[in-house]
């Protein structure tokens, strides 16, 4: 198979996802180095696939900035991306490499937004969202927008099933007790996690009851790729994740904070190979126009950690070997509805 000639850079290589898109952009024979702030764990991990690694954490500007020399493309894995994605971000911009990661929370794609205008005077591309968290709802937006395009309001859904890593599940944990947003005419507008809830048809996912989850980045993404003007996104949760998150400030702090920091703890990194393989993910859009005609559809995929595989290397192969745009970006306008087509193993399914 031949190399993907151009270096590129994945952080967070150690961590559970980061390991399996290492696993995979070795396999397709991408010139990938592996990186994270632990020296010796991702040397070890980097010798097992026989690929090159660089250490560094985000305290040390001088080493990053070495680390990215004659790199290309960056695409973060470490999160939580509060924490790493600025840094990266403007790391890249002093030294001329794409940005990417694949963060979905609103508060770290407003970070890389409020940047954007230096990243199109640095030429460099800044791409959040590139796994499950935002990538196929994007894609799944810009489909819907085609079909309707006098769409004003657009709902986004996604049930992901139970299994999550550890670093999913203190993602969640950490969002509690914080509010949310909607797009509402154009704007970022509060709004309470699990305030409203309704039973959504996931075609082949079965019906299935979803709450608000105003946490997710795809009220930006989807605005920037259709220019919809109301836009919100639910999650389809186990029963115990929504009482939790309709209640979410009962457990941001105290007896019941505690309980669930232990859960966490003990949660394993992630779901197993044949866990994955069993699984599939599934998203929901619905669109409406003026006089209330709705267009749905519902996109089929795999398990969400092998989405994310798939999704990021489309991004980073797309982003290494053809022109892409300056400045904030969101993965349909860099890739339209493609991947809903060309991804192995998804599918989509247009409702009516």
């Amino acid at each position: 198979m031949a190399t993907f000639k151009p270096g590129w850079l994945l952080y967070g290589a150690t961590g559970y996802t980061g390991r399996l898109i290492a696993t995979e952009a070795r396999r397709r024979g991408h010139n990938v180095i592996l990186s994270s702030r632990d020296a010796a764990a991702v040397k070890t991990f980097a010798d097992s696939l026989d690929l090159k690694h660089r250490a560094f954490d985000m305290s040390a500007r001088d080493a990053i900035d070495k680390s990215l020399s004659g790199i290309r493309l960056v695409l973060n894995c470490a999160g939580p991306f509060s924490l790493t994605a600025s840094t990266l971000a403007q790391a890249c911009m002093r030294t001329g490499a794409h940005y990417l990661d694949i963060a979905s929370e609103v508060a770290d794609h407003r970070t890389l937004q409020r940047l954007d205008e230096r990243a199109r005077e640095a030429g460099v591309m800044l791409l959040p969202g590139a796994g499950f968290g935002i990538l196929p709802t994007d894609c799944l937006a810009l489909h819907l927008k085609q079909r309707q395009p006098n769409a004003v309001s657009l709902l986004l859904a996604f049930s992901a099933g139970a299994s999550a890593s550890a670093g999913t599940m203190r993602t969640f944990l950490d969002s509690l007790g914080q509010g949310g947003v909607v797009r509402k005419s154009g704007q970022l507008v509060n709004a309470e996690p699990g305030s409203q809830s309704r039973s959504i048809d996931f075609g082949p996912g079965k019906q299935q009851r979803a709450v608000l989850f105003p946490w997710r980045a795809d009220v930006i993404s989807a605005g920037q790729s259709t220019g919809i003007p109301h836009i919100s996104s639910y999650a389809a949760l186990p029963a115990v994740l929504r009482f939790v998150l309709k209640n979410s400030k009962m457990f941001a702090k105290g007896f019941l904070r505690t309980l669930l920091e232990d859960h966490v703890a003990k949660a394993p990194e992630g779901p197993k190979p044949n866990e994955r393989a069993k699984r599939r993910s599934y998203l929901y859009g619905e669109v409406v126009n003026e006089v209330g005609a709705k267009m749905r559809s519902v996109v089929e995929g795999p398990d969400p950690y092998d989405f994310t595989v798939l999704a990021a290397l489309a991004c980073v192969e797309r982003s290494l070997s053809a022109q892409v745009p300056d400045g904030f970006a969101s993965p349909a306008q860099m890739l339209g509805t493609a991947p809903l087509r060309t991804l192995p193993g998804v599918r989509v399914f247009d409702l009516g």
